[in-house]
């Protein structure tokens, strides 16, 4: 396996896979082309032999200087379960310390079982929210109207 940064070529790679890797749910437009330009210090892809096998897009945010954000991230499917995610959450944590970076954020839809699971399993606490969905706390309208998300932190 091996992990670098994107390069623009990327970004279509990326989005093709997205709908797939998710069952059907596209989150094609978190994807955004800004990232593969201004933010590949901060973004990782891996790679198996070639094959996209994962992703991460993160950034430090321009607000808070001692955060960076978890944009989306994602593992193939026949490539989880063998630490893919583990390691490119391990980039972003490295890159977020030498940036004096000491907290780490990110988000997801409370339909997504999978992520909270991993997120909790990588040291991420919830954040508390304005609603409960599936007795997980949710924040509505974090991200856009209408969708709650769950909201993740992690100290680093």
């Amino acid at each position: 396996m091996q992990i670098r940064q994107p390069v623009p070529e990327d970004h279509q790679r990326i989005v093709k896979v997205v709908k797939e890797w998710w069952g059907g749910r596209d989150l094609s437009s978190g994807v955004l082309k800004i990232f593969f330009y201004h933010f590949r210090e901060t973004c990782f892809i891996a790679e198996d032999n070639g094959k996209l096998a994962g992703f991460l897009l993160g950034f430090l945010s321009q607000t808070y200087s001692d955060e960076g954000y978890i944009q989306l991230a994602g593992v193939h499917p026949e490539f989880r379960e063998i630490g893919v995610g583990r390691s490119l959450y391990a980039e972003f944590f490295d890159v977020c310390r030498a940036n004096s970076r000491s907290i780490v954020r990110s988000c997801t839809s409370p339909v997504n079982t999978l992520s909270i699971a991993f997120h909790a399993s990588m040291g991420f606490s919830i954040e508390d929210g304005d609603d409960i969905v599936a007795e997980i706390p949710v924040t509505h309208n974090y991200l856009s109207e209408g969708q709650p998300k769950v909201l993740f932190m992690r100290k680093l």
